[in-house]
């Protein structure tokens, strides 16, 4: 399956690093992220990374560089916490990759876009299916359906 990284924490080098594929990501949630990641990569010694699989689903991993800091159970009852605490942010973000980051939310964007300029059903059709290519034709018609 696979993983973008939106964002990764090291407490072993102090650092981290945000996919620039997201640098339209609001920077204080970028500034949000990075601080609550930081407090779990420090506290228990791991690299935090969080991200998005193929199908939108944002994931939180860890991994460990030095294995005598070790602390999976530690580790993994932070991020459960942090999920629950952040559970409204975690959706705003899922939200937000899924609109300006897959095909179908742009897709849904560009007509939400064309609908506000007036254009027709059939100009909508045409300017999508050039934008996104044949696949997209059954997911462009049922959007359109109610034209």
């Amino acid at each position: 399956m696979k993983k973008e990284i939106l964002i990764s924490v090291s407490p072993y080098v102090q650092k981290y690093y945000i996919n620039e594929s997201f640098n339209d990501l609001p920077e204080d949630i970028k500034e949000t992220l990075r601080a609550k990641l930081a407090v779990i990569a420090e506290k228990t010694h791991a690299i935090i990374s969080l991200g998005f699989n193929e199908n939108g689903e944002i994931y939180l991993e860890y991994q460990y560089e030095d294995l005598s800091y070790m602390d999976e159970i530690g580790v993994e009852l932070r991020i459960k916490k942090f999920k629950q605490e952040e559970n409204e942010l975690l959706k705003s973000i899922k939200m937000w990759y899924m609109i300006y980051h897959t095909p179908n939310g742009s897709i849904v964007r560009d007509i939400l876009l064309m609908q506000k300029e007036g254009k027709s059903k059939e100009d909508m059709t045409q300017s999508l299916l050039s934008k996104y290519g044949q696949e997209y034709s059954e997911f462009i018609s049922i959007l359109l359906e109610d034209e």
